[in-house]
């Protein structure tokens, strides 16, 4: 245990310090994106210091300032945003003083939810990988998943680390037949993201393969959607529709429907008008790229992942919670989406061929220091 410690703990520090690397490096080749100083803290607050370092404000940039808003005022018109996050946020802060909107409090109470929680989910994921593989699988499934383009993300002022935690901690607690257990973290997931209602038949399926299907975890497992039910019903009493977290999502201007389902061969459609359209100079030519092209590798993966026979209440979870958001016309948002796809990562370690493991370990980095320098100044990359 102390080993399995020991490892996560390094891995996570390495990754943590090369992250801060990167953001310096960032601020020496890049300046800020013109016309998006609205996405940084910045825009709301007169910078102070240590935020004001390069090393730390730009962890706040795109979502961040609506968590650090949500969670010093409360909702407005931002109910996309789950609740879970914010308050944590909220109530940490507390412990040292309430201070001022976008302080230090608030500041440095996010950071340190967000890098708490992938430290503490790395090592949960190394146990929870144990129990079907062997400690070389579970060490490179933790780089890889490290490596991924859009990995700092867990380390940033968003709600993935915390969501990934959780998600890590219901299916640990349901393969140990902890269901009351795994049904509170199944609850939480649920006021993270909205994705983490896609858990529920993930944990009732992994019930029924154990044979544990009965009256009382099926009660337990009632937590998760009426919670769900509940943040629907907060969104009604304050707007008057109770879907309305869906309506924010479709008034961020990234052309996603929220009230019909698009075909995916529809959406690669559009993909493709995009990319004759757009001038290949243009830098949302090639985040669309990216966005198309982390759709069809994941897709993959997952396929992959089903005929190796990766545990299937792992794949039904990743399958609605992956293509939920790709059947909203746009896949806007996949690359980060995808952090939580936990079983792509087992999938790719479990690929035979080398070569092909050897080009994600050098083009997945490249990629992670290029999208991290850029959201760094203000471009959006997932």
């Amino acid at each position: 245990m102390k080993k399995d410690w020991f490892f996560c703990t390094t891995l996570f520090l390495i990754w943590r310090v090369l992250l801060f690397f990167v953001v310096g490096i960032g601020d020496l080749v890049l300046t800020y994106r013109p016309g998006f100083e609205y996405v940084h803290i910045w825009k709301f607050v007169a910078p102070y210091p240590p935020v004001s370092s390069v090393f730390f404000y730009p962890w706040a940039n795109f979502d961040g300032v609506h968590y650090l808003l949500i969670a010093s005022q409360g909702y407005t018109n931002n109910f996309g945003f789950f609740p879970l996050f914010p308050a944590l946020i909220h109530l940490i802060s507390l412990i040292f003083g309430k201070g001022s909107v976008f302080g230090l409090q608030q500041f440095f109470s996010a950071l340190v939810i967000s890098n708490i929680s992938i430290a503490l989910a790395l090592f949960l994921f190394y146990q929870l990988l144990l129990l079907d593989h062997g400690q070389s699988i579970a060490r490179r499934t933790l780089v890889f998943l490290l490596l991924f383009p859009t990995s700092f993300f867990f380390g940033a002022i968003y709600s993935e680390s915390l969501f990934f935690l959780l998600l890590i901690a219901s299916f640990y607690c349901a393969r140990k037949q902890k269901w009351l257990l795994s049904s509170v973290f199944g609850t939480l997931l649920t006021l993270t993201r909205s994705i983490g209602i896609c858990v529920l038949p993930a944990l009732l399926y992994e019930a029924w393969k154990q044979k544990a299907i009965n009256l009382k975890t099926v009660l337990s497992f009632l937590m998760i959607p009426w919670t769900f039910f509940g943040y629907a019903f907060f969104n009604w009493v304050a707007t008057k529709n109770p879907l309305y977290f869906l309506e924010a999502h479709g008034n961020l201007a990234n052309g996603r429907s929220v009230d019909t389902v698009v075909l995916i061969p529809q959406t690669i459609f559009r993909y493709i008008k995009i990319f004759l359209t757009l001038p290949i100079s243009q830098f949302e030519w090639w985040i669309a790229l990216l966005e198309l092209v982390t759709f069809v590798f994941v897709s993959i993966l997952l396929y992959f992942a089903w005929r190796r026979r990766v545990r299937k209440s792992y794949l039904l979870f990743s399958l609605f919670a992956f293509l939920i958001p790709a059947s909203s016309g746009t896949f806007t948002g996949i690359p980060r989406y995808s952090l939580v796809l936990f079983p792509i990562f087992i999938s790719l370690t479990l690929v035979k061929n080398r070569s092909i493991r050897l080009a994600y370990l050098i083009i997945s980095p490249i990629l992670l220091f290029l999208l991290l320098m850029f959201f760094s100044k203000g471009y959006y990359v997932s």
